[in-house]
């Protein structure tokens, strides 16, 4: 555990020591730019799933919010380009009836001629009016819906379209009106909401989920994207006289230089926010942890350095990205495996998650369980991520300094039928999320970043974890 931390905390130190000062960065001084980041993604489909809405969002423990997700289009047919709300129901068609969801417990009335914003953006404009300190990004792409970015990002004219389309929709706030109610949406209908956007990527010369037209051009033609982006929120900004924020989802370790011109295009971001999780997952060989602090000998990918939180700064830092634009990302939720060893308790041992369901919220059938199911519904674990339950017992990994449970005889109700077997959950805890926000706050990184807030316990443990990182 000494040797890990101490090799981790060197490349950290040699890092730091290499990196460009930052006042040779360019950076915005503007009072609109937050000086210390946590942000959480919001997504749309909350409101379905675990039915958790705005109302609930624990807005003292953050200061951005990121709304997932805009959804980057492309008529092959016309060749037009275009920039829209993934789900205009919840987003902005939803009639909050009674007072019982809504920020301020006041319901909506689609009879009034001018209310033109239902759904999840009303009450984020709502939540904004009653927390001035809030900021609002769309984020646009993510794993399923990066479809058209490397279309979109191929040639000055596809750029140029693409961002007016997204500034049009998302900045300007002008909405597709039609549907229900009739008034909602309409030119305007969403101005001010959005304080900035964020681009989520998912990765340039990759296929990843179904990405059409990926090649080597996307890596530099991302730095271009992002530049177009930069100098449209300028041009608007000056018509208003605000500074809307530009930021990105980047990946973790080496895959950040290997799609991105990292120092190239950060110059154009407010800040990174690094995705330090999803370093193990169901595809892989073994039971291994979701993300891990640093570097362990036994990870199925430990000849990467970087394939770590730590390993992933030094790596952000040695390529020229500045502290003060780094935002690590933690999940909120974990990776659970099936069928494992018991050696080690179920820990690095190879697995078998045949009849989980990646389209499930319970427990014991989803492949990613959230902390929410694991500390609110299941009763694993306790919400301070330490004490387990319902069979499980919880250990702490010291060299990856992460915790994990683990059960000898779990009970599961899978799409193959019930089976009683061994099972690991890695998993974050405030524990392992407080390493984070040391880190942080020893290097002066700009801040943390999470997926996503309706994923934390009821108790907001994990959220809590990261807010002394605005202190």
């Amino acid at each position: 555990m000494l040797r890990t931390r101490v090799l981790a905390t060197a490349a950290l130190g040699l890092a730091a020591a290499l990196v460009v000062p930052q006042s040779a960065q360019a950076t915005s001084s503007s009072p609109d730019v937050p000086k210390k980041v946590v942000t959480a993604y919001f997504a749309d489909w909350d409101v379905y799933g675990r039915g958790y809405y705005v109302k609930d969002i624990p807005v003292d423990k953050l200061n951005v919010i990121q709304y997932a997700f805009g959804v980057p289009g492309y008529d092959a047919a016309t060749g037009r380009a275009s920039c829209d709300p993934v789900d205009p129901w919840a987003d902005y068609q939803q009639v909050y009836w009674g007072p019982e969801n809504t920020v301020d417990g006041v319901p909506d009335d689609p009879s009034n001629p001018d209310q033109h914003l239902f759904g999840n953006f009303n009450q984020l404009r709502k939540l904004k009016a009653a927390n001035p300190h809030l900021k609002v990004e769309i984020s646009l792409g993510g794993w399923t819906k990066s479809t058209w970015f490397s279309t979109l990002a191929s040639t000055p004219e596809l750029r140029k379209a693409f961002v007016s389309s997204c500034i049009d929709t998302f900045i300007k706030g002008n909405l597709a009106g039609g549907g229900w109610p009739e008034n909602a949406g309409g030119d305007g209908a969403a101005a001010g909401l959005f304080d900035g956007i964020d681009i989520d990527w998912e990765y340039p010369t990759q296929v990843a989920d179904g990405n059409v037209n990926p090649g080597p051009a996307d890596r530099h033609n991302a730095t271009l994207l992002a530049a177009e982006f930069r100098k449209q929120l300028d041009a608007y900004g000056k018509t208003t006289g605000k500074h809307y924020l530009l930021t990105a989802a980047l990946p973790a370790a080496t895959s950040s230089t290997k799609y991105f011109e990292l120092k190239e295009i950060s110059k154009y971001f407010d800040w990174d926010n690094v995705m330090t999780y999803d370093f193990n997952v169901a595809s892989g060989p073994k039971a291994a942890h979701n993300t891990l602090f640093t570097p362990d000998p036994r990870d199925p990918n430990a000849k990467n350095l970087t394939w770590n939180t730590a390993g992933t700064v030094a790596h952000y830092l040695l390529n020229g990205v500045p502290a003060s634009k780094i935002v690590v990302g933690v999940p909120f939720y974990g990776q659970q495996y099936l069928r494992t060893g018991t050696a080690n308790h179920g820990l690095y041992t190879p697995f078998d998650n045949t009849g989980t369901d990646v389209n499930s919220l319970a427990p014991d059938v989803a492949p990613q369980p959230t902390y929410h199911a694991l500390v609110d519904v299941g009763g694993y674990v306790d919400a301070a991520g330490t004490t387990g339950g319902a069979g499980y017992t919880a250990y702490w990994n010291p060299l990856a300094g992460e915790p994990y449970l683990f059960n000898p005889a779990a009970s599961h109700e899978l799409t193959t039928g019930a089976a009683t077997v061994p099972t690991v959950i890695a998993f974050s805890s405030p524990r392992s999320i407080g390493e984070r926000t040391k880190l942080i706050k020893t290097l002066n990184l700009r801040g943390a970043m999470a997926w996503e807030i309706s994923q934390d316990s009821d108790s907001h443990a994990l959220i809590n974890a990261l807010a002394p990182v605005l202190q």
